[in-house]
């Protein structure tokens, strides 16, 4: 991957900083992730920003560990903060659309009425798409900043491309473990299928942002992807769908989600990573 190439070979993250990143996100994480269990939800605006705060504190430590003068400018490229051609940005849209739209229409066509807008008129839902994307992307935005922007590069530059990929997206997936045990999230299901079946999402979500992150050489992709997995199926399509047995169908612990998603995931390694990787 040429582009990833240059890009992550422009400074090296130390291992100081990758260690002092790594325990900043459990720690304040396991902090907000009690406070949204035990107190208020609100805090989840925070706890999806903990990987930014701790990539930021992470990329200034790296900076001085290797005796750079600090600026924006370098902490930016360490976090994979960059431009990126907007042909990126486009796939990073249609990918989500395509692995999530395809299950809930097989959903709505064999379950009759399960996908209800109720008294909503176009309009009310057109805004409310907009309002959601908006905030979707100002949240996962900074959970890429972290995932894909800082430990990814830092990762694959000691482990390779396939562990990076590996430990990233699991680390992601355990991530969300209070929430889907105690926090209510994604709820309809038992907890064990819950927690197998969101691995099985969402591992090859991260494998697709991974990828894109790759390809492009920044973050932005990622956090298209991700702004749109969490705005269409957390707000558009779950929203508006009905029906005691969707969580098994549809979402992120749905069947028919983990095979739509792995098929693109498998497909993209196959072209992109085993390809560069000969």
């Amino acid at each position: 991957m040429g582009t990833q190439t240059d890009h992550m070979t422009e400074r090296k993250i130390s291992g100081k900083a990758l260690s002092i990143f790594m325990s900043l996100v459990i720690l304040l994480s396991a902090l907000c992730e009690w406070i949204y269990c035990n107190a208020t939800d609100l805090i989840v605006i925070l706890l999806m920003w903990i990987p930014a705060i701790s990539a930021f504190v992470a990329a200034r430590i790296s900076l001085n560990d290797n005796d750079e003068d600090f600026s924006y400018k370098k902490q930016h490229s360490l976090l994979s903060i960059r431009k990126c051609k907007f042909k990126y940005i486009i796939v990073a849209f249609l990918i989500p659309l395509m692995y999530l739209i395809v299950p809930y229409a097989i959903y709505w066509m064999t379950h009759p009425k399960s996908l209800s807008f109720g008294d909503a008129s176009f309009i009310y839902i057109f805004i409310y798409m907009i309002i959601a994307f908006i905030v979707s992307f100002a949240t996962a935005t900074g959970e890429e900043i972290g995932w894909r922007g800082f430990m990814l590069p830092a990762l694959i530059d000691r482990m390779g491309i396939s562990k990076g990929i590996t430990i990233v997206g699991m680390f992601w997936c355990v991530w969300h473990f209070p929430l889907l045990i105690w926090g209510g999230y994604m709820e309809g299901t038992p907890l064990w299928y819950k927690l197998c079946a969101f691995i099985l999402c969402i591992f090859p979500v991260g494998i697709i942002a991974a990828i894109l992150m790759m390809k492009s050489g920044s973050i932005w992709p990622a956090a298209v992807l991700h702004t749109t997995h969490n705005a269409l199926d957390q707000e558009l399509f779950g929203a508006f769908t009905i029906g005691e047995d969707k969580m098994y169908f549809v979402s992120e612990t749905g069947l028919l989600t983990i095979v739509c998603v792995w098929v693109i995931a498998i497909v993209l390694s196959f072209v992109y990573i085993r390809k560069d990787n000969k």
